[in-house]
């Protein structure tokens, strides 16, 4: 993988991370650096299509749907609940 689309992926994650709210994926190409670079706009939805994959892949819970409070298209985002590891117990022994 190149290291422009492993940034993309991690510019991603955090920008779905970082909302309550469902991003359409045109505003995905406008925040997410490296989406901007897509010569037309389905270059764009291919690579958006290809990210969306290989994020699902390794695991982490992309969820779609829309605001019910707006008229929006479908759009994207990453429930920190589902995405972040629980607590740990470790014992002493472990710990140390």
């Amino acid at each position: 993988m190149s290291v422009a689309r492993a940034e993309r992926l991690v510019n991603l994650v955090l920008c779905l991370l970082s909302t309550r709210q469902y991003l359409s994926a045109e505003r995905i190409r406008s925040i997410v650096p490296g989406y901007g670079d897509a010569p037309t706009e389905e270059a764009f939805f291919r690579m958006f299509e290809r990210d969306k994959t290989e994020l699902r892949e390794l695991g982490v819970p992309l969820e779609v749907g829309r605001d019910v409070s707006q008229e929006t298209p479908d759009g994207y985002r990453i429930a920190r609940r589902d995405y972040e590891l629980g607590d740990i117990d470790l014992e002493p022994d472990e710990a140390a």
